[in-house]
């Protein structure tokens, strides 16, 4: 089903939107209520589902993202639509599934990779970036007056497909590349400007977001602030680095460095928070954490979880997520509902008043109802779809989960894989040979799902020699 209009009709129909719209020749935004709520979405990039306090880590130490879970609502079964970064922030801004919106795997993809080119199956194409045709969180939230910045890794290709084109307002640090050479300034690969020498990035794009929340502090704002943090490489000030080896020799057990990376996160969320409470505008701002995909193993945690980013096992998927909403959420909640990353569009756009919600082509549920305290969605059912060779190891397949039985089918042979995550979190009892109806039913449920996005296939590779690939 195609969308009921254009993008470009859409964007027509709410009328342009200009810079100049939202900030005053005072450099104060202007020009709608202030009494609808501001919407700061946090995406930290390759966070494992038990790398925070809050989720039971006992090396990192995270106060303030912990103070979210404390002050708002913590999800145990929240999801990436994917294994990795780029489909997973698709599904954030459109709320579409990658397999829907044609982004699978990270742009560019390793498709072209002589390793890649001599495996069984060929993956298939992706895009170039994020089709314009699709209409971002950013551009629905026009039609509330909202501004809006993209402040942080954008990885959805760059040139006309880059956040400036994509409904944003103000955009910083964005790019088609998925992290830099360096966490210090000069970070290269691409230059960001306005950095001092030696500047930390998760410090350089905090300082970016706090001038945007003060510019907009009279008028609603939607801040996407996707960090590129903890993504490699893995680096951190001396000083946390210089505190986490010491906590070694206490007992501990973990990386220094990524504990010290994590910990710069949290000193990051803390700055936002003190930002919004010294403007006194907290109380009227929703505020969303969440990772992109799961953790690597080799430096990160996944908790109990099963392997880690770039596999459709819970460690590559199931992602920490916190919401703070003043007056809204309950203090302390926790919500055992799966959700996923396709979600987020829906609730915001509720959150924010934004009407003609049906016009919307969205795969995802709004989270509202959860938020205030109920305990389903009217939906049993998520599904993944990775048509791809990850760099981690994990070979072309898909998934899907309904209630706590979650079925995966990998596409060299076909063959099945059924867990009972109420009993089985870590995945390591395959349930196939003593429910085969359940497996098969699951199975076709699954493949009429990708038949009707029209997911992209893998096909077999007519140069495959298994000899090659030993």
């Amino acid at each position: 089903m195609a969308p009921p209009y254009s993008r470009r009709s859409f964007l027509k129909t709410l009328g342009t939107v200009s810079w100049a719209m939202f900030f005053s020749p005072s450099g104060i935004a202007t020009g709608a209520s202030s009494q609808k709520p501001n919407v700061i979405f946090i995406l930290v990039d390759d966070m494992g589902y038990g790398d925070l306090r809050c989720y039971g880590n006992t090396f990192h130490e995270t106060p303030n993202i912990d103070r979210l879970a404390q002050e708002g609502m913590k999800f145990t079964n929240a999801y990436a639509a994917a294994p990795n970064c780029s489909p997973t922030r698709a599904s954030v801004l459109t709320g579409q599934w990658p397999a829907r919106v044609g982004i699978t795997q990270y742009l560019p993809g390793n498709k072209n990779t002589e390793r890649m080119q001599r495996k069984r199956l060929i993956q298939p194409d992706l895009p170039p970036g994020l089709a314009l045709s699709k209409i971002t969180i950013a551009e629905a939230l026009k039609q509330g007056r909202y501004a809006t910045a993209s402040i942080g890794k954008w990885h959805l290709g760059g040139d006309q497909y880059l956040p400036e084109h994509q409904g944003f307002d103000f955009t910083f640090a964005g790019g088609a590349i998925g992290h830099h050479v360096t966490m210090f300034s000069p970070y290269q690969t691409p230059v960001i400007p306005d950095a001092d020498p030696g500047k930390y990035l998760t410090d350089h794009l905090t300082d970016k977001a706090e001038q945007f929340i003060e510019r907009n502090r009279n008028n609603p704002f939607f801040l996407y602030l996707p960090l590129y943090a903890v993504h490699s490489p893995i680096e951190a000030k001396k000083a946390l680095v210089e505190k986490y080896r010491k906590k070694l020799s206490q007992g501990f057990k973990g990386d220094p460095t990524y504990a010290a990376m994590v910990e710069g996160v949290d000193i990051s969320v803390e700055r936002i928070r003190q930002k919004l409470e010294a403007l006194d505008i907290a109380e009227n701002t929703i505020i969303f954490f969440f990772s992109d995909n799961g953790g690597v193993p080799r430096w990160a945690s996944n908790g109990p979880l099963r392997a880690g980013k770039g596999y459709l096992y819970e460690g590559g998927i199931r992602e920490p997520l916190l919401v703070v909403w003043p007056d809204e959420v309950q203090p302390g909640s926790i919500c055992d509902t799966p959700v996923s990353s396709v979600d987020f569009f829906p609730t915001i756009t509720e959150i924010a008043g934004i009407q003609n919600q049906q016009e919307f082509q969205v795969d995802g549920l709004s989270l509202v109802p959860l938020l205030h305290g109920r305990k389903q969605l009217n939906r049993d059912t998520l599904y993944w779809h990775y048509p791809h060779y990850s760099n981690a190891g994990c070979p072309p397949c898909s998934a899907i989960r309904e209630g706590d039985f979650k079925l995966i089918q990998f596409y060299e042979d076909d063959h099945l894989e059924l867990y009972d995550l109420k009993h089985d979190i870590g995945e390591s009892h395959n349930l196939l040979s003593e429910n085969p109806t359940l497996g098969e039913r699951l199975h076709q449920k699954l493949v009429s799902w990708r038949k009707q996005l029209h997911a992209k296939m893998p096909w077999p590779n007519p140069n495959y020699q298994e000899e090659l690939n030993q």
